[in-house]
């Protein structure tokens, strides 16, 4: 069988991504209805905060859709451990026009620390810069459409950040 994945996080990066598997195609793509968030109790403890999604009516974001069959949903599940595969549906990046259902890997279990001050350096650069080599305007919409664990928008947050920001 053959699986629509959508990334919005590590999973945006080919380098990060064939760490689990290999030549997959992107398609950018929109989906509504999740707001994109730094929470930070990864229940494995082996990265100190990671992206997540939270339901929102109110919100969209941007990711990559790549499609996998039964053993890699496998092998990025495994990956994904404390995460659950939801379904919904994407839309293409540039027309917005329906592409159709896709899995998104859901942590329910959200662990926000709101004290939290600043997102891991390593993984939040190395998202951003994946999010900026899909084009600049996939970037700067990813910056829009992602949140600090204080709800603060990235590209808001960015400008007090310079250390973070290694796309100038």
């Amino acid at each position: 069988m053959k699986y629509q994945i959508v990334g919005y996080g590590s999973l945006l990066s080919h380098k990060s991504l064939q760490e689990t598997l290999q030549n997959k195609h992107f398609h950018p793509v929109i989906v509504k209805g999740y707001k994109r968030i730094f929470n930070v109790m990864d229940c494995s403890s082996k990265n100190p905060d990671v992206l997540n999604l939270k339901k929102s009516k109110n919100h969209f974001f941007n990711g990559v859709l790549f499609e996998v069959n039964d053993k890699e949903l496998a092998e990025l599940k495994k990956r994904e451990d404390c995460y659950n595969l939801e379904e919904t549906k994407c839309y293409d990046f540039k027309t917005k026009k329906p592409l159709g259902k896709c899995l998104l890997c859901i942590d329910h279990h959200l662990a926000i620390d709101h004290h939290h001050k600043n997102p891991n350096k390593g993984y939040f650069i190395l998202c951003r810069e994946a999010a900026y080599h899909i084009s600049k305007k996939f970037g700067l919409l990813w910056d829009k459409t992602t949140f600090t664990s204080k709800n603060e928008k990235i590209s808001d947050w960015i400008k007090e950040h310079k250390e973070y920001n290694t796309l100038r």
